[in-house]
C-alpha cells in the first residue's frame, strides 16, 4: 500500500468533467445531509489514469465508490467494503468543489480530511467509542476497538478533539493523526484503504456543503491467489 499522499492536481477540464458526472449522474442516492452519486462509469475515464499511474496499469480494479455532496462532517471511519482483508488495496478521493455560506467569512484552510495511523481488516465500518448512535447504513457500527490495529490505548489525540468538535471525544480513543490534508478541488488525495479516517465539521467553517469522489480499489485475485 501506498502511504497517504497528494497527488498531481487535476487539469482544468479533468475536475470540470469530473462535476459534470455527478451533475449529470443517473444513480442518485439521498441520505441526511449527504447526497450520493454511484454511476462512475464516465467518471473512471478520466481517473483510470491517474490510478493507473500510481498502482501500475492492470493491477488493480474497481471495488466500490461514489460521488458524495455532504453538508456535514464524516464519523471516524473505514472504507474496507465486505469482501475481506486479502482484496483491501488504496482509496483514492478527488475533492471537486465547495460552496459557502451567504453572510458569513468561509475558513476554507478549516476543511481538512485526517488520515490516522490505524487500520482496520473487518468490513467497512463507523467506529463509534462512547457514543449511543446506531447509523443504519452499509457500513456496519464498532464500539469495541480491541481489534483496531496501531491502537495507543489510554491516548486521545488532542488535535482530534479541537478541530472535530462535531464528534463525542470518546471516539477518538487510542487514534492519533498521520497526515491532514486540506480540501483542496482539484487535488487528489490516495491513502490505504484499511485507514482509519474522519473529516472535519464544515458547516461551523462558513462552508455549506462540498463535493467529492472517491475510488475503492483492490487486488484482483485470480484462483484464489493475489495476481
Amino acid at each position: 500500500m501506498i502511504g497517504p499522499k497528494e497527488l498531481t492536481p487535476l487539469t482544468e477540464d479533468q475536475l470540470l468533467g469530473l462535476i459534470e458526472c455527478f451533475t449529470n449522474n443517473s444513480q442518485l442516492q439521498e441520505y441526511p445531509g449527504r447526497t450520493f452519486g454511484l454511476d462512475l462509469d464516465a467518471a473512471m475515464e478520466i481517473v483510470k489514469p491517474i490510478i493507473d499511474n500510481e498502482l501500475g496499469e492492470g493491477t488493480w480494479e474497481r471495488d466500490g465508490g461514489n460521488f458524495f455532496l455532504t453538508n456535514t462532517g464524516y464519523r471516524v471511519h473505514a472504507d474496507t467494503g465486505k469482501r475481506g482483508p486479502d482484496y483491501v488495496w488504496q482509496t483514492f478521493v478527488f475533492p471537486l468543489a465547495m460552496t459557502f455560506k451567504d453572510g458569513v467569512e468561509p475558513r476554507p484552510e478549516k476543511n481538512k480530511l485526517i488520515v490516522l495511523n490505524q487500520t482496520w481488516s473487518g468490513d467497512a465500518a463507523f467506529f463509534l467509542r462512547g457514543s449511543p448512535d446506531e447509523p443504519s447504513e452499509y457500513n456496519t457500527v464498532v464500539k469495541d476497538y480491541a481489534a483496531v490495529g496501531n491502537i495507543e490505548h489510554h491516548t486521545i489525540d488532542g488535535w482530534l478533539i479541537d478541530n472535530c468538535p462535531h464528534l463525542n471525544s470518546s471516539n477518538f480513543y487510542g487514534l492519533t493523526v498521520d497526515k491532514m490534508f486540506d480540501w483542496t478541488p482539484g487535488t487528489p488525495i490516495t491513502f490505504p484503504r484499511n485507514r482509519l479516517h474522519v473529516s472535519t465539521p464544515i458547516q461551523r467553517y462558513g462552508i455549506e456543503s462540498k463535493l467529492g469522489l472517491s475510488i475503492f480499489t483492490s487486488q484482483p485475485i485470480v484462483t484464489g491467489k493475489q495476481i
